[in-house]
């Protein structure tokens, strides 16, 4: 019986050491490769925000100094890193871009560099929709020694000091970039 005993457990061994025994391994990965992409349309946009008129105030017929504006400021969100490169006016009533005539009044518009607000950073995750934002400012100017011009012309204008009227008209600041 003892020898019986021996060769079962020999037996067992020698059947375990030829059977896989399958082991749980932890820890192990496996990577893969892979692309992504995207094609950017960049762009600017206006987002103007706070006063948008260059405003002149009162003129007084035949003044003795030119007028100079209250500049307006106009900003632009642009795609980070998208600069722009040349601030153009209309032309309206026939006059070269930045000038015009209102109330009769001749006036010339300029613009100052576009500012930046803050740096162009490589947009990380925590500033995903962060715009390089620029700021023009538009002023202008009115020669001195114009007459100016009422509209229509009523019974209540032909005595009084001003016309009725606050003239103005919408300009158009084109950026390109």
């Amino acid at each position: 019986m003892k020898k019986f005993l021996i060769s079962a457990v020999a037996a067992v061994t020698l059947v375990a050491g030829v059977i896989p025994v399958a082991h749980a391994v932890g820890g192990q990965t496996v990577t893969s490769n892979f692309d992504v992409s995207v094609t950017l349309a960049s762009r600017c946009k206006a987002t103007n925000s706070g006063s948008t008129t260059v405003a002149f105030g009162t003129y007084t017929a035949f003044q003795a100094s030119a007028k100079t504006a209250t500049p307006a400021l106009v900003t632009f969100d642009c795609t980070r890193g998208l600069a722009p490169v040349s601030f153009s006016f209309d032309t309206t009533n026939g006059t070269s871009a930045g000038e015009g005539v209102l109330a009769g009044l001749n006036y010339m518009l300029n613009t100052s560099a576009a500012s930046v607000a803050g740096t162009a950073a490589t947009a990380g995750a925590s500033a995903n929709g962060t715009a390089d934002v620029f700021t023009v400012t538009i002023g202008g100017s009115m020669p001195a020694n114009q007459s100016g011009q009422c509209g229509t012309i009523s019974p209540t204008q032909a005595t009084a000091a001003t016309c009725d009227s606050s003239p103005s008209h919408t300009r158009i600041l084109t950026v390109t970039y």
